[in-house]
């Protein structure tokens, strides 16, 4: 039998998608990654480059903990299979298809969150030219489905890991001209960002989880 029914899994993919956005506000990962970006600014690689800091608005704090989210939520869904199981008498084996449905619930969840946050009202910025010469345009609105496939499809490692497609990712919210040499940011956060799904994936199975509908 299914250690967790469909009704239960969706209450804890709930509460992992508003857990990640809490212990993203607690760890203070987007002010930990606007305050790299203005140090690396005064390096001397950035003079060399001759970068000099953008202003940090909220639109840009949006886009952070945008990206942060999703990244989390995606290293979540690789965490879930750990947990979700079938089990008989003293077996138990993954539950595939439960992993699916936890997963769907977790994405129809971070979208809600991610609206409710008005995340979705920011248009992607999409890369006319390629370096060294960029320009840029706005694209679609923020969609945290497309994030999701993006990390998902970067596991087959044809365009670069997940954890570099972040990297990028953090590089263009910051500065969409110099993205190319802020990638590293992204990718010095995806030990504790990884340490942090792995928390609140381990508290949202292991403890009673209870949320209001």
């Amino acid at each position: 039998m299914a250690i967790y029914s469909e009704a239960e899994l969706d209450v804890k993919a709930k509460a992992n998608v508003f857990s990640l956005d809490r212990n993203l506000e607690s760890a203070n990962v987007v002010r930990d990654i606007s305050d790299s970006y203005i140090k690396f600014c005064e390096s001397s690689e950035a003079k060399n480059r001759s970068i000099r800091p953008r202003k940090i608005t909220e639109g840009v704090e949006l886009r952070l903990l945008f990206e942060a989210l999703c990244f989390t939520a995606f290293l979540t869904t690789k965490i879930s299979p750990r947990y979700i199981a079938t089990k008989r008498l003293i077996l138990k084996k993954v539950n595939y298809e439960l992993v699916r449905y936890y997963n769907a619930r977790l994405a129809q969840h971070l979208i809600k969150l991610c609206n409710d946050l008005g995340m979705t009202k920011l248009r992607e910025i999409v890369l006319v030219s390629p370096p060294p010469e960029i320009k840029i345009k706005h694209g679609d609105s923020l969609n945290p489905m497309t994030r999701l496939k993006e990390y998902s499809e970067g596991q087959g490692g044809k365009s670069g890991t997940a954890a570099q497609h972040f990297g990028r990712n953090i590089g263009k919210a910051l500065d969409p001209f110099n993205y190319h040499a802020l990638e590293t940011l992204g990718k010095e956060q995806v030990t504790a960002l990884t340490r942090l799904s792995e928390k609140v994936s381990k508290e949202v199975f292991t403890l009673s989880v209870k949320l209001k509908a």
